[in-house]
């Protein structure tokens, strides 16, 4: 019985060089994102309010750029080719701040810069290896491979997050962000592994046309599923409130709660183990709950959880944050992985590109609007009650999901079959989100 929950961590063959590629750079990536505010900081002598711009110029850029990213992959002749491409730019990209510090022309400008690029350069790939995922997988199979992908993202996070510490601490800033210019080079090599041509022939592609009208396109096929533009009300909901407490978190920990922050960093271990613990089990839940069922049921009990941060100062804080931690990470995992999973059955792959573009810029671009203004409002209201009113905020917007209309007619997914080219634009699929 172990061995189908294993099954989804190792991964689908046909996507395992992908998953591994993204493992590799998400590993440098959490590297870069724990060295660029250390090297602002420490190095550059730059106030708090540019170590968190830092933060929002990443997200902002790539919620931004979204749509246009969207329009790239759609159009791109080779998805393979075009994530080759972009983490080669990544590389040079990132490859910019050991140089400029080498050289003596570090300032927060370039770091800067190497933000906003590296989050749109993030941005093309994760929308490309989404769209990329249908085309390797059959239908009954895209949950598993979704898994596949998401603990290798997984794993790539706790262990850059691992080295990034001793990296800064030991080698500096500078020098940690190498690592992730390897990373990308790394992930290259492996990207390449993936087919050329697919097995069922070329991938599909439109016909060239102007930027505005596949934009126009792409809003249009956002229309006619209403559960769609629910779900990404509740993808930018839950990121906009959970991005609020996050900014909050280890103050709220440290100064209200008076938690240490070796218990804090045990509390925040189970999060990894809950993730863990969703990735196995995500195929055997959509199977038994449908995925038509999973994402309208997960997404929400995720934004409730939010509210047990503001309950720890009234309970025990310690069983209230493992709770919390426990039953966020499952439950924002599973509800990811199954939205994603649907989008890739429901929608054409010609369209599937831009529809997760505008997905994603509304949920991305909440973090940083979330961050900030979590901030500012705790200074005027205070920290425990501006974390109750964005954990409300998260819980109203996510329920959005779970009103179903009648006129909604359940989408007919056939497990057995390889996914159609085409869909109707009467069934109903849900934004992507990642919290």
């Amino acid at each position: 019985m172990g061995r189908p929950g294993l099954t989804p961590l190792l991964g689908e063959p046909a996507i395992r060089p992908m998953a591994a590629a993204q493992g590799i750079s998400t590993a440098g990536t959490q590297v870069t994102a724990f060295a660029l505010p250390a090297l602002a900081v420490l190095v550059l002598g730059a106030r708090p309010f540019a170590a968190a711009a830092l933060f929002a110029t990443q997200y902002g850029a790539q919620g931004l750029a979204a749509p246009l990213l969207g329009v790239l992959v759609d159009s791109a002749r080779s998805r393979r080719s075009l994530l080759v491409t972009t983490d080669a730019l990544h590389a040079l990209v990132v490859a910019l701040v050991p140089v400029a510090y080498w050289t003596g022309w570090l300032s927060l400008l370039p770091l800067f810069a190497v933000a906003a690029a590296s989050g749109v350069l993030g941005g093309l790939t994760s929308i490309a290896a989404q769209s990329f995922v249908p085309a390797l997988v059959p239908a009954d199979r895209l949950v598993r491979a979704n898994s596949a992908l998401s603990g290798a993202r997984s794993a790539g996070t706790v262990t850059g997050l691992a080295m990034a510490g001793w990296l800064v601490q030991a080698l500096g800033g500078a020098v940690a962000v190498t690592v992730d210019v390897a990373s990308y080079v790394l992930s290259l090599a492996v990207y390449l592994a993936l087919p050329r041509v697919l097995p069922s022939g070329p991938e599909p592609r439109k016909p060239r046309r102007g930027t505005l009208r596949a934009l126009a396109d792409g809003w249009a096929a956002l229309r006619p599923h209403p559960l769609l533009a629910r779900m990404a009300i509740a993808a930018a909901t839950l990121n906009l409130g959970g991005s609020a407490l996050g900014g909050l978190y280890a103050f709220y920990a440290y100064r209200r709660l008076h938690v240490t922050p070796t218990a804090l960093a045990l509390v925040g271990a189970v999060s990894s183990v809950a993730a863990i613990a969703a990735i196995a089990t995500a195929p055997r839940v959509a199977g038994r709950l449908g995925l038509d069922r999973l994402v309208p049921l997960f997404g929400p009990v995720a934004a409730c959880a939010l509210l047990l941060i503001p309950a720890a100062v009234l309970l025990p804080p310690i069983p209230v944050l493992v709770v919390y931690e426990a039953a966020f990470s499952y439950c924002v995992t599973v509800w990811t992985i199954g939205s994603t999973s649907l989008q890739q059955t429901l929608v054409s792959v010609a369209e599937l590109g831009r529809i997760m573009a505008f997905s994603q810029m509304a949920a991305v671009l909440s973090i940083p609007v979330g961050a900030l203004a979590g901030g500012a409002l705790a200074d005027t209201w205070g920290v425990t009650p501006t974390m109750l009113t964005f954990a409300l905020i998260a819980a109203v917007g996510a329920t959005a999901v779970l009103v179903r209309p009648r006129t909604w007619r359940r989408p007919a997914i056939d497990s057995t079959s390889a996914r159609p080219e085409t869909c109707g634009h009467t069934d109903p699929a849900p934004a992507g989100a990642d919290s």
